[in-house]
């Protein structure tokens, strides 16, 4: 029976309608997969164009669905991609514009990589967006403005990237953003009054840049800000008042910039949940606000480096206090009362730092400092007007690392007790007016790297208990009483490095021969005592000696031949004693700078080579057996009476000097003869550039190389090849450098090189043993030189990251004495030749390592003289090499047509450094589109600093601080001083390597840097 009519119109219907229904899901079935088959091609070109050199993304293909892949989540109801997690991958590149096609994207993670170029607009289009990390990569250029149109943002971190221009003020439509942070980046311009507007605003970080203006009152406005950051920025002004009415606010922070006023006297009661407030090195005066007391989360105060006034109020309230600074400033009222707030600190159980020193500070140290926290571990008073005695309470600060307080009147005794804080490192009491003795227990504090006891009224002997303190690196006791003989204890201890200082005592007896411990010692100061008897010949045995002082005293005897091995040495005065004998000629070989021989018995002929050559340099009054010398010595001729042995003697001299003549003169006639009819010569006729130097021929290199065999072979350089030999005549093993004289220029090298190497005499420079000048066995030109054989090679074959294979890879210590090496023997060309030398080609293959892996400069083929106008011989040089230097070393200005100048090779040092440490070279892929290693170490002075050091020195320093038997908090500390330690290098070479010649750094300051910076090491390795 039929369906009626109605009902068959119905199910017809009805079947219609399904099938319309599952059409319409089939193609948003197909359009959904068309969207998961943009995501899936959006992530392979975000694949394609980025390195990933651990393979982190190796999953990233088509064996799994994209949401399986490595990083990548996705939603639960539909598949497309919600979160991208790469953080901390090491990937790097540039990031392509599809990741803007991911338009589900909610959270991306890609902070800690280093990609670079400029961000994409295209990230604009992910509307859903609530979470941006882009911080810590290479990212230049502007922010880009699209960003403003995620208005779902919430999170967004761009900070420790290179980002340039001004603050988008359309950023201030991001009404939900909480967290906003663009700190260390290169952004200028002022921060747009419109980001008031960002209501929901939580974290406002924007330090380290180059912002400038007033900061915005409409700051204020924001309601729910805890976290405001605006140090080392160049903002003016005052801060406004509306800031200090966010009663949310937890952090403030403003150092470095130039900001004046006061702080508001009700501070204390509006930011009652602050817990840091840092304010150094800026303008603002008045006083410390009564208000700040109530302040009671309050962790951190640091306000040094402005012009506060006034009494310090109490503190009694902060029980969480842990860091306190409030030094240079103008603190102190004047009265007796004047450092009673210290009592209020001891409430504070958690306090690590308390620093007050370059103020006004008067009267004495209160008892209450032996119940503040024994968590203390750095103590500063030093620069005030502090008087009265050192509490015997400060024996219960058993964790003190650090005690300062030189340049008071403090006076009394130190206390015994003292010797209780045995994890003292730094103790500093020096320019006071402590008496009596130097007590026995300070040979307790063996963790001691820097005693400073100079400047007061201490007397009696110097404890021979300090010879237990095997850390020091730095001992003065000099300007006291102290009496008695030196103590051989103190002089044996071989750890002192940078100085050493008794002078102005009144010690006697003589110098104890263990001085010759002290071999890495710079400078000994003995000056201004009662010392007598003769100069111990030990004291050859301190080459790394710089410095020596003994000046006033009553020392006899002719100075010690072994003074010959300080080769390091440049300041040396022992005026005003009772030396005699002959003035040793080899003082005239060392790389003296200063000497002072006045005042003494010395007799005889004034040497006339080395510093002999400066009368300014050279100091020799008061001796009146002295005669001779250049005339600006203005001393009398030396005549003596002659035997008629001593006639002979001469005359036969004479007859050998005539003949040398001849033959030099026949020799010169042959030279002549070979070059007109060299073709018929078989033999090689050779020469060496200065006179007395070993004479090679072309058949002897031949036979010492093994007839130039390419097992000798050690390296290929721009005008030839280096070869290892044995040369027959000294059984010397040597670095043989061969010109290739078919290369422009090769001939012209060898006379700069020549001619160079023939003034110069430095522990730093790569020693030349002789040269050669002749014709091969086919009558050939042939120019060779003859080094000292550096048996580590050159600084090009270490490793100095992890991606070199070749040698021993070089220790952090081991760098920066290299550093200090190089910077040694160019500010010895720069500054102490007689005519300043420029190198033009320094690079780490031109720097060698002997078996101490001492660094020596070589390869002066490019050398120049200045001024070059007045070295013919050179003047014509220019034109045949072109740019002075090698790529990626050479200074700009060079490829301008600029004229050679110290300060190109400071540039080529600063690059140098920057490779030596960050393990990346100047021609690495990487640097391209104006990023080079000069902008790179520049960003990560703004960035953290370890994230552009060579991996394989982290690990070294973790290893360091695993070593380390203190607590974790002391293992804080020593990170940061290594870290310190790491940013100074990497200043020292960026700012030796700036485009403009005129901000570069002189290479004596970097050189007194480095020498700074090795210090703070080896305390920092004594203590691990």
């Amino acid at each position: 029976m039929g369906l009626p009519n109605r009902d068959r119109v119905f199910s017809g219907s009805f079947s219609c309608l399904t099938t319309i229904i599952l059409l319409l899901g089939s193609v948003l079935t197909l359009i959904e997969a068309g969207k998961d088959e943009t995501d899936r091609l959006a992530l392979l070109e975000f694949k394609a164009r980025i390195v990933d050199p651990s393979g982190v993304l190796s999953s990233w293909n088509d064996s799994n669905h994209f949401c399986k892949w490595y990083g990548v989540t996705c939603g639960g109801r539909h598949r497309r991609i919600t979160v991208l997690d790469l953080h901390s991958k090491n990937l790097a590149g540039i990031m392509p514009p599809y990741i803007g096609n991911l338009s589900f994207l909610r959270e991306v993670y890609l902070q800690n990589n280093g990609f670079r170029s400029e961000i994409h607009p295209q990230f604009g289009h992910l509307f859903r967006l609530r979470k941006l990390f882009l911080n810590n990569n290479s990212f230049s250029g502007q922010i880009p403005l699209k960003l403003s149109h995620c208005s779902n943002l919430l999170l967004l971190d761009l900070g420790n990237n290179m980002l340039e221009g001004n603050l988008p003020a359309e950023l201030s439509s991001l009404s939900k953003l909480q967290r906003l942070r663009l700190a260390v980046n290169n952004l200028t311009g002022n921060i747009p009054p419109l980001f008031g507007n960002l209501s929901s605003l939580q974290v406002f970080s924007m330090g380290f840049n180059n912002l400038d203006g007033t900061i915005p009152e409409t700051l204020g406005q924001l309601r729910n800000l805890n976290y405001l950051s605006l140090g080392v920025n160049k903002f003016a002004g005052t801060i406004p008042i509306s800031i200090f009415n966010v009663s949310t606010m937890t952090f403030l922070g403003a150092i470095q910039n130039q900001l004046e006023g006061s702080l508001p006297s009700d501070l204390g009661f509006t930011l009652v949940n602050l817990e840091a407030i840092l304010l150094s090195d800026n303008h603002l005066n008045g006083s410390i606000p009564e208000s700040i007391s109530n302040a009671s989360n309050l962790r951190k105060f640091e306000i040094p480096s402005n012009n506060f006034a006034g009494k310090v109020p109490s503190f009694s309230k902060m029980r969480e206090l842990r860091w306190f600074n409030i030094g240079e400033n103008h603190l102190g009222g004047g009265q007796s009362a004047d450092l009673d707030f210290l009592c209020s600190l001891t409430n504070s159980t958690t306090l690590e730092i308390l620093t007050i020193e370059s103020n006004a500070f008067r009267g004495p140290i209160p008892d209450c400092i032996g119940n503040l926290s024994t968590t203390l571990g750095g103590f500063g008073t030093c620069d005030n007007l502090i008087s009265g005695t050192l509490p015997s309470g400060i024996r219960n600060l058993i964790n003190l690392e650090s005690l300062c307080m030189w340049g008071n009147s403090i006076s009394g005794n130190i206390p015994s007790k003292i010797g209780n804080l045995n994890k003292l490192k730094d103790l500093d009491l020096s320019l006071n007016k402590f008496s009596g003795h130097i007590p026995e227990s300070i040979g307790n504090l063996t963790m001691l790297t820097k005693l400073e006891l100079c400047g007061n009224n201490l007397r009696g002997l110097i404890p021979s208990s300090l010879g237990n303190c095997q850390n020091l690196l730095l001992l003065d006791l000099s300007t006291n009483n102290l009496s008695g003989n030196i103590p051989p204890e103190i002089v044996a201890l071989s750890s002192l490095s940078i100085y050493l200082n008794l002078s102005q005592n009144r010690l006697t007896g003589s110098l104890p021969g263990e001085v010759g411990n002290l071999k890495n010692l710079g400078e000994l100061r003995l000056d201004g005592n009662r010392l007598s008897q003769q100069i111990p010949s030990s004291i050859g045995n301190c080459i790394s000696m710089e410095s020596l002082y003994m000046q006033d005293n009553f020392l006899e005897g002719p100075l010690p031949s072994t003074l010959s091995s300080m080769r390091g040495l440049q300041v040396l005065n022992v005026s005003n004693n009772k030396l005699s004998g002959q003035i040793p000629q080899f003082l005239g070989s060392l790389n003296l700078t200063n000497l002072s021989l006045s005042y003494n018995d010395f007799e005889g002929a004034l040497p006339i080579g080395g510093v002999f050559r400066s009368a300014i340099s050279t100091s020799i009054v008061g001796n009146k057996k002295l005669c001779g010398g250049l005339p600006d010595f203005q001393l009398p001729k030396c005549n003596y009476k002659e035997s008629k042995s001593t006639r002979i003697s001469r005359i036969a001299k004479v007859l050998i000097s005539t003949s040398s003549t001849l033959v030099g003169v026949a020799w010169m006639l042959s030279l002549l003869y070979f070059f007109r009819y060299r073709h018929n010569k078989k033999a090689s006729t050779s020469s060496s550039f200065e006179e007395g130097l070993l004479r090679v021929s072309y058949q002897s290199l031949l036979k010492a190389t093994g007839g130039f065999s390419s097992t000798n072979l050690l390296g290929v350089g721009s005008f030839g090849s280096v070869y290892r030999g044995l040369l027959d005549q000294t059984q010397l093993i040597v670095a043989i450098k061969i010109l290739d004289l078919t290369r422009h220029g090769a001939s012209k090298s060898f006379i700069a090189e020549c001619e160079a190497l023939r003034r110069i005499r430095h522990r730093n420079l790569v020693k030349v043993i002789t040269a050669c000048s002749g014709f091969d066995f086919n009558g050939n030109d042939f120019k060779a030189l003859v080094y000292e054989f550096m048996s580590n090679g050159s600084l090009d074959e270490h490793p100095i990251a992890s991606q070199y294979t070749e040698r021993s890879k070089l220790s952090l210590l081991e760098r920066v004495n290299i550093a200090i090496d190089v910077a040694c023997a160019l500010d010895y060309l720069h500054h102490h030749c007689e005519t300043p030398i420029v190198h033009c080609d320094l690079k780490p293959s031109n720097v060698l390592l002997d078996d101490e892996k001492t660094g020596l400069v070589g390869d002066f083929g490019l050398a120049r003289f200045l001024p070059e106008a007045t070295h013919k011989l050179l003047a014509n040089q220019s034109s045949s090499v072109g740019v002075k230097g090698s790529f990626g070393y050479v200074a700009p200005e060079y490829g301008t047509g600029s004229a050679v100048s110290t300060e190109g090779d400071v540039y080529s040092f600063g690059v140098l450094i920057l490779e030596m440490f960050t393990g990346k070279r100047p021609t690495d892929d990487m640097f391209e589109n104006g990023l080079d290693l000069h902008r790179f170490g520049k960003a990560a002075l703004a960035d953290r600093v370890e994230k552009a050091i060579d991996p394989v020195l982290l690990q070294e320093i973790e290893e360091l601080e695993n070593r380390q038997t203190v607590a974790l908090e002391g293992k804080n500390k020593s990170w940061c001083s290594i870290q310190e330690c790491l940013v100074f290098i990497i200043e020292i070479g960026v700012t030796s390597s700036f485009e403009s010649p005129k901000e570069r750094m002189d290479i004596g300051n970097a050189l007194t840097k480095l020498q700074g910076i090795r210090n703070k090491l080896l305390e920092f390795i004594a203590i691990a």
